[in-house]
């Protein structure tokens, strides 16, 4: 493991901790002890963050170490039958790894592919709609050397939608389009346009947005953050991922939208580990709206409208869906809720007024704004247009 001359941020342990799991297939006790000295951590406080986390190991894993879905989905589409196939072809069970340390199989709960099961990942790239058969297959060309990136694939995006003038989050997109607005609006007016749209926080808790804004906004700091909730850990959805998948830069664009309406220059993806395999795509088109100045200084031209977005991975862990327990997890911490003292757009991560928002209620942002307030009005019920 390469150390650095000067003492990292805490922010950097989880990256730290993921490329050495995902390069030696666990964590060593050299390893940790090295980490607690460049971090200035007890072992106690690191152990305490490592095994808080599902697909951090302390043993070795497997070179190809294999998750399958266990949740009640894959139940009844046929997980028993893959699940046996698995052990029959490695030869041991799950929860073990093969002595030769190439096969590792271990459950976890739901991997956003409930729209495909049986599902699993291995070495995080997804395989979906898996049978017996598929399994054996899969395995015997591991064994041959053929790689993962040649056998896995993009998993579907099984949305349905009916093409017109109701759809709004799948229709074309066009980047750009919806930050071009800002260019005649006032960060003020872009919270009102928010309000005006009664457009709810779509992770779950469906607390009004531009409310969740306009108090974000109100509070001065030398720096404030947005971060979008990515963290989709609900057994059975999968419409983050898609969203994800489909229009990346639409979420790019309401996290940009949300800085300047409440003054924030700094955003973060919290992308689960469930979804690693989207984490290339939103980089690249991260560093494609860089080159377009669609991110960076002066965006689109506009005097001190500087934002910048970096994707920060999960590590497994269902409750950090949960704003206060996800702030810990970036901070290198346990992911733990904690007591609201504070809110997060008082007092969130590293201290500072902090917006979180989920992907689909960033997307939204984009196309309000992009599609204009009263053509949202118009779909969907009167308490829950969109």
């Amino acid at each position: 493991m390469e150390m650095l001359t000067e003492k990292p941020d805490r922010t950097a342990l989880m990256g730290v901790l993921w490329d050495i799991q995902r390069k030696r297939r666990f964590i060593s006790h050299d390893d940790m002890t090295k980490i607690c000295d460049e971090f200035s951590l007890s072992r106690m406080e690191l152990e305490g963050v490592v095994s808080f986390y599902h697909f951090y190991h302390r043993i070795h894993a497997g070179k190809y170490t294999v998750y399958l879905n266990n949740s009640i989905v894959s139940g009844h589409t046929g997980y028993a039958a893959v699940k046996r196939a698995f052990e029959q072809e490695v030869g041991v069970s799950f929860g073990k790894v093969t002595e030769d340390k190439l096969f590792g199989l271990f459950e976890t709960p739901c991997i956003g592919l409930s729209d495909q099961e049986p599902a699993a990942l291995i070495n995080f790239k997804p395989f979906t709609r898996l049978t017996p058969q598929k399994v054996k297959q899969l395995i015997q060309k591991l064994r041959n050397g053929v790689s993962l990136l040649e056998l896995s694939g993009s998993p579907k995006m099984n949305i349905r939608y009916t093409p017109g003038s109701k759809t709004f989050f799948f229709k074309k997109y066009e980047p750009g389009l919806a930050l071009q607005q800002l260019k005649s609006m006032r960060p003020d007016e872009v919270i009102d346009t928010v309000k005006r749209s009664k457009l709810a926080g779509r992770g779950g808790a469906f607390f009004p947005t531009g409310l969740k804004w306009q108090y974000c906004s109100a509070n001065q700091a030398d720096q404030k953050y947005i971060i979008c909730n990515a963290d989709e850990g609900e057994p059975g959805t999968f419409k983050d991922r898609v969203l994800m998948q489909k229009h990346p830069g639409l979420l790019l664009e309401g996290m940009a939208i949300a800085g300047y309406a409440v003054g924030a220059a700094k955003g973060y993806i919290y992308l689960r580990a469930e979804y690693f395999y989207l984490k290339d795509t939103i980089e690249t088109h991260i560093e494609i709206f860089k080159e377009s100045g669609l991110l960076g200084k002066d965006i689109l031209g506009i005097k001190g409208f500087d934002f910048d977005i970096e994707v920060h991975m999960g590590a497994g862990a269902y409750v950090c869906g949960e704003e206060t327990a996800l702030i810990a997890s970036m901070e290198g911490k346990r992911g733990e809720p904690s007591t609201k003292q504070f809110f997060p757009v008082e007092k969130g991560f590293l201290g500072k007024p902090t917006l979180v928002n989920n992907v689909e209620t960033l997307c939204a942002v984009s196309r309000i704004l992009e599609t204009g307030v009263e053509k949202w009005l118009e779909a969907g019920t009167p308490n829950t247009p969109g």
